[in-house]
């Protein structure tokens, strides 16, 4: 509890919403009735003294009066306190809302975390994971604007949802990677170990995937493939894998990791493929330099306006 909120409550400066969230919290724990006495015998004390006419009146008054005195506030106020705590007549609270949290993995780095529920997660750059604090009513539900792989905690009793922009991913418990970038056109699925349903946004239409399976939603339809690079998950482990891509499909992957724009105007180089793998924390430039090395290019970084403009 914040002071400054008891405080107020203290001295009755406070909303009925307030009224309610310090009263749930007195009703919780004895020690919390403890510590709002000793708050209010202070203000108490602190009232009386502002009354008190002088220092020489004030040493003038029996100490046993004092006492006295002191002792008949804390009653009194004992008395309210547990009387609208357990009064029947008390207003029954609200239940509290579900408490979210927002992870956001900036540009070059990657993130892992696990869920209230044991389902492991590994988010990459430029994504965001929206979660709640603790999983509710019979089903497990998070919101994803990016790319993450997934461990989902088995639950038969509480599917697992990942819901993006275009569409939700229901599992009960399997591993997979999904990339959805709300900046992209395009939802991408692996499934890695047992079963998916993914369901469009705003429709009825259900697609069920099968294990070793990589699913595309793009312009309102499903497109199905075998998954043929498992090195591509490895940059949850920090590494940049690429099994025959273009270089022109490699420089998008260079632009979304590391938030940088590139400008290929050597136009025959985007077609060219390479396979490597890189590491994340080297940065964009350390690709750039092994690409020089088996493309004849140049480029030119200007980081006032974050642009790489390749020769």
């Amino acid at each position: 509890m914040k002071i400054d909120l008891l405080q107020r409550y203290v001295e009755g400066n406070v909303t009925p919403e307030e009224v309610r969230t310090v009263v749930e919290w007195l009703d919780a724990d004895e020690a919390h009735v403890r510590e709002y006495m000793t708050l209010h015998k202070l203000y108490d004390i602190s009232l009386w003294n502002k009354g008190t006419p002088t220092r020489t009146a004030q040493r003038r008054r029996p100490a046993l009066q004092r006492i006295a005195l002191e002792c008949a506030m804390i009653a009194a106020a004992c008395i309210a306190v547990f009387v609208y705590v357990h009064s029947p007549l008390r207003p029954s609270p609200a239940p509290p809302p579900t408490a979210f949290h927002t992870l956001f993995v900036p540009a070059g780095q990657r993130a892992e975390l696990t869920l209230p529920d044991g389902t492991r997660v590994w988010l990459n750059a430029q994504s965001r994971l929206v979660y709640p604090a603790l999983f509710e009513d019979g089903n497990r539900e998070i919101r994803l604007d990016g790319e993450g792989y997934f461990e989902v905690a088995p639950d038969e009793r509480q599917p697992f949802t990942v819901k993006t922009g275009e569409i939700d991913v229901e599992v009960l418990g399997t591993e997979f990677n999904v990339v959805a970038y709300a900046s992209r056109a395009m939802t991408e699925v692996s499934l890695l170990k047992g079963s998916v349903a993914l369901k469009p946004a705003g429709s009825e239409r259900i697609y069920r995937m099968k294990p070793d399976e990589c699913v595309r939603w793009t312009g309102g339809a499903f497109f199905s493939s075998a998954i043929k690079n498992y090195d591509y998950f490895k940059w949850k482990e920090g590494l940049l894998c690429f099994d025959e891509a273009t270089v022109g499909s490699i420089m998008e992957k260079l632009e979304l990791y590391y938030d940088v724009k590139i400008d290929v105007q050597k136009q025959d180089l985007s077609a060219y493929c390479y396979t490597g793998k890189f590491r994340i924390r080297d940065g964009v430039e350390q690709v750039l330099k092994v690409l020089q090395l088996e493309h004849r290019f140049s480029y030119i970084k200007d980081s006032e306006r974050n642009i790489i403009t390749i020769k």
